[in-house]
């Protein structure tokens, strides 16, 4: 009986923290259906930029091929190559050149260009099977694969490789949400642990601006944490061979403020989970939401389009990009100057509002 009590007395006492209880509540559903949005199978969404400039019976037959399967879009090479290797709207663009169809029909060979990102390397599989798929179904129409008239020959606008596994993903995303899920915890923890000390009272009085306070704290943070993303990456790069890029400093810049842009946001963390009870569910809630609209858990581009506009709006889908861009693109510090920018504006951004927000104190006083 009294333990029937004890139980009655903790659920009430649970039911009064409303928002934590809605965390638990609501934040299983909206990852249920992020994961089951992601890992449905939807090759018509993927972008393949096609060069027509054959316009030939045979290209004709291809592109009708590839339409059955795959989101064709018509463009000039120009703006294929700046869609694969600037602007990532495509994995991969396919060039059709000129006098294909007469070649093929005089029986002469020719050659298709595939322009490839092989960080995209899902999409590009998936692509790739589909050019498998068009030997067999164009072969009533014109078999432009029959007896090696025509070859493709695949061209990488990224990088040097041509090649890449599910590690180059899994590794970098688990590293960056394992990053995210210490500063979190540990920036909400730390803070709220001050007022439980009584350490709060005394900072509240202390000669210095409540930035100055913050914000060192946050530096703290933000040195750990780069410390421990660098670590993963070194530790996949040795144990299970993932490249690090052609430049260790683009790689530590993006390091620094991919982790700032994180930290920053975990001081918003601390600022809403007024208590120590509360920063377990809003924590978790918030690093597994982060992780999986913004690409963490799989390929950002695998994503559903409503849910890529979402992602866009977070951290870690920059960051993840950036990170990318760094070690499987080999791009320089001036190539991603704008990812850098983007995450440190939204660590300025973050650091700001969770100065506004967060009060020290203000969990004693209520």
């Amino acid at each position: 009986m009294k333990t029937l009590v004890v139980m009655m007395k903790d659920l009430r006492l649970i039911a009064r923290d409303r928002s934590a209880l809605l965390f638990i509540l609501l934040v299983p559903i909206v990852v249920i259906m992020v994961v089951a949005e992601t890992q449905a199978e939807k090759s018509k969404n993927i972008v393949f930029a096609v060069v027509n400039e054959d316009r030939g019976p045979v290209a004709s037959a291809l592109i009708k091929v590839f339409r059955d399967h795959l989101d064709v879009r018509l463009v000039d090479r120009a703006t294929a190559e700046q869609w694969v290797a600037v602007e990532d709207k495509a994995a991969a663009a396919i060039v059709l050149p000129r006098g294909m169809s007469k070649r093929y029909l005089g029986e002469k060979p020719s050659t298709i260009e595939l322009l490839t990102d092989p960080a995209r390397w899902k999409d590009l599989a998936a692509i790739k099977v589909i050019l498998l798929l068009a030997d067999r179904e164009t072969a009533s129409l014109a078999d432009p694969f029959h007896e090696d008239l025509i070859t493709i020959k695949e061209k990488s606008l990224t990088g040097t490789r041509l090649l890449f596994s599910s590690l180059e993903q899994h590794i970098p995303g688990f590293s960056l949400m394992f990053v995210l899920f210490t500063l979190v915890f540990s920036v909400s923890i730390g803070l709220r642990e001050e007022e439980v000390w009584g350490t709060s009272s005394r900072l509240a009085v202390a000669p210095a601006s409540r930035a100055s306070i913050i914000g060192g704290k946050l530096l703290a943070r933000v040195v750990l944490g780069v410390g421990q993303l660098l670590l993963l990456l070194v530790f996949g790069h040795f144990v299970f061979g993932l490249t690090l890029g052609e430049s260790p400093l683009a790689l530590l810049l993006v390091s620094v403020a991919i982790v700032f842009s994180m930290g920053a946001f975990s001081i918003i963390v601390a600022a809403i989970a007024h208590t120590r009870e509360q920063i377990i569910p809003a924590g978790m809630s918030v690093v597994f939401i982060l992780a999986a609209v913004g690409g963490l858990w799989w390929p950002f581009y695998d994503q559903p389009r409503w849910m890529q506009m979402i992602g866009w709006g977070a951290m870690t889908s920059w960051s993840m990009r950036a990170i990318q861009d760094v070690i499987l693109r080999n791009k320089s510090v001036l190539e991603i100057w704008r990812a850098l920018a983007i995450l440190t504006g939204y660590g300025i951004v973050c650091f700001a509002i969770g100065l506004r927000l967060f009060h020290y104190g203000r969990s004693q006083r209520s």
